[in-house]
């Protein structure tokens, strides 16, 4: 079998890329026991979208991928309406945090880094 120059070329960089340590994609499950424990949600992503954090009372941002700021709210949507209805967490990368707010926290951001959202 034969294979030309492109084909060698083509299959020597695939095989770089596939080699490559990739860029941390952090991720964040929430838990409904106090030290992330008990049931565990889905690895959602934080790429500030809204996730449901209703029965949660803990949480985990992947390890490994860097700071991140996690935002609660007492709203079901994410929605910050008036003073104390918020709750921020920072530096979050993989450590558990209970999130023993004394509130219903119904609704989460996680965003990218530690630059929090809201």
């Amino acid at each position: 079998m034969r294979f030309s120059t492109p084909t060698i070329a083509y299959l020597a960089s695939a095989l770089a890329l596939a080699l490559l340590p990739q860029a941390a994609r952090a991720g964040i499950t929430a838990f409904s026991g106090n030290t992330c424990d008990g049931a565990a949600g889905l690895d959602v992503p934080c790429d500030g979208s809204c996730h449901q954090f209703n029965g949660r009372h803990s949480f985990r941002v992947d390890g490994g991928s860097g700071g991140h700021c996690v935002t609660m709210f007492e709203d079901p949507n994410c929605a910050a309406r008036a003073e104390g209805r918020m709750f921020t967490f920072t530096n979050q990368d993989g450590g558990c945090q209970n999130v023993n707010t004394g509130k219903g926290i119904q609704s989460f951001l996680c965003s990218s880094n530690n630059i929090c959202l809201v």
